[in-house]
């Protein structure tokens, strides 16, 4: 019974260890976090108050699993996080109805950092997140009047109910 145990022992330490990725941890992130998109529709879905998008460039990959092959059993909670450009005009129609304040954008993938211009000041306001997400899902939404663009992070943003 002792020989059987140790069997099983180094069987399960071998299968551990043969599970683990041997590829440098900036390739396992990059392989985990997917591709990244530049698909805006699935965007305008899930955050329709943006109006319409383009030169989107975002990623959505799960927090736990990731998009490398590995499974973790149960809920996954899905990262949505990326820039993309709003349309002329809609920058002053979303600061409108909110107090926006300066802002640091929160640490995102660095494969995003390039499609972040440096001149790009940032500006946020808790009841335009409060109001894009209704309280169903965690995001933060930061504007720049300079570029006109919007920057996001969210975790497991539900897609708007389709207008009857």
């Amino acid at each position: 019974m002792t020989a059987r145990r140790t069997v099983l022992a180094a069987g399960a330490a071998l299968l551990a260890t043969g599970c683990a990725s041997r590829r440098p941890e900036a390739e396992r992130r990059k392989a985990a976090e997917g591709p990244v998109r530049t698909d805006a529709a699935p965007l305008e879905r899930r955050f329709p108050l943006l109006g319409r998008l383009h030169g989107a460039h975002w990623l959505g990959y799960d927090l736990v699993g990731g998009n490398d092959g590995r499974w973790v059993p149960g809920p996954s909670d899905i990262r949505v996080v990326g820039v993309a450009a709003l349309v002329d005009g809609r920058f002053a129609a979303l600061t409108a109805r909110h107090a926006f304040s300066p802002a640091h954008l929160p640490v995102l993938p660095d494969r995003l950092a390039g499609f972040l211009p440096a001149d790009a000041r940032w500006l946020r306001s808790g009841s335009f997140d409060t109001e894009i997400t209704a309280d169903a899902y965690s995001g933060s939404f930061f504007l720049s009047e300079a570029r006109g663009l919007v920057c996001f992070d969210s975790v497991n943003p539900v897609a708007a109910a389709p207008s009857p």
